[in-house]
């Protein structure tokens, strides 16, 4: 673990402290949105990717981090990293089936329509559209058979999740009910 990872775990889990540990909501008492942003028109946009972005931000990542309002911004970022077309980034996006994620990395998925997408069918549809729906969440700890993340806009809150490892340390398949979805990458961080 790195000086920088540390404090960014160390972030995450304040931050699920001060949201009464995932049981806090965004529209509850003295738990202010970190976003700034406002309801419009009855709806409340997205905020998880500006969790996400403040946590690395508060961490001290600098300019090595592409903050965002969507995660497939930061995403692409860390792709192109990996393609050494983006020097000096402090992530590389790395198909989850070969690697084994570390606290400070952010695990990703896709969301709606591009819940079924991987690594390459992400990369595509950015190289062609700019946009997809994603999340991400922060590594804080790895054990031998799971993955712990915080993330940002879960139900409304900051919460914490329980990733399944396979025997080698990969992640294994997203489940929704009865059916398995892929992630996208695991973006390795660097800093």
């Amino acid at each position: 673990m790195t000086i920088f990872t540390e404090k960014l775990a160390q972030i995450c889990l304040a931050e699920y402290a001060r949201w009464d540990n995932g049981a806090g909501r965004e529209t509850q008492g003295n738990i202010n949105n970190l976003t700034g942003r406002t309801v419009q028109g009855g709806i409340r946009p997205a905020w998880s990717s500006a969790f996400v972005s403040f946590c690395i931000r508060k961490a001290g990542a600098g300019t090595k981090f592409k903050y965002s309002q969507a995660h497939c911004h930061y995403i692409d970022a860390a792709m192109k990293a990996s393609a050494g077309t983006n020097a000096g980034y402090g992530y590389r996006a790395m198909k989850p089936a070969a690697y084994t994620p570390k606290v400070g990395d952010i695990i990703c998925g896709g969301r709606e329509y591009a819940k079924t997408y991987d690594y390459d069918q992400a990369k595509m549809i950015y190289q062609a559209d700019s946009f997809y729906p994603s999340h991400g969440d922060i590594v804080i700890e790895v054990t031998t058979t799971h993955a712990i993340t915080i993330g940002g806009n879960i139900i409304h809150n900051v919460d914490r999740k329980k990733l399944s490892l396979d025997g080698n340390g990969r992640l294994l398949p997203r489940k929704d009910g009865s059916k398995s979805y892929p992630w996208i990458a695991v973006l390795a961080c660097e800093i």
